[in-house]
């Protein structure tokens, strides 16, 4: 069983996303957990834009990311060059992948605007996780 650890700053909405997804989609094969430079709490609106999918991320917590979780996991997701560039060393033996993911976090004219953003933003984590997946079987 792999552990994957999905990082970025905030540890609100990417990498809370990409946990729930990952849980999801390995079926218990993999152990997923999510950390941040500095987490703020999960985005209400991410809660939202999973639960649209059937994928519930309202338990999940806004973790930092410490030296126990980088040494638990075999593989190291960072999400966003902000995580990238404030990251510690990873540890001897962890796969370390980065995709710099856009963040939906932000201003939109709308309610519909905004779910579309949120939305994008999950399908397209989805995508790298299957292929990530794929690649750890």
């Amino acid at each position: 069983m792999a552990n994957i650890l999905f990082v970025c700053s905030g540890n609100s909405v990417r990498s809370q996303m990409a946990e729930g997804l990952a849980r999801h989609l390995s079926n218990s094969t993999c152990d997923i957990k999510s950390a941040g430079i500095t987490p703020i709490g999960v985005n209400p609106v991410a809660i939202k834009s999973m639960g649209e999918i059937g994928i519930d991320i309202s338990s999940q917590t806004s973790d930092f990311l410490t030296r126990d979780l980088l040494d638990w996991a075999d593989y190291v997701i960072t999400l966003c060059n902000s995580a990238m560039t404030r990251f510690p060393v990873i540890p001897p033996g962890t796969k370390h992948i980065h995709w710099d993911i856009p963040n939906p976090d932000r201003n939109y004219d709308s309610d519909e605007l905004q779910a579309k953003g949120f939305a994008r933003i999950r399908n397209l984590l989805r995508e790298k996780i299957d292929s990530l997946l794929k690649e750890i079987e």
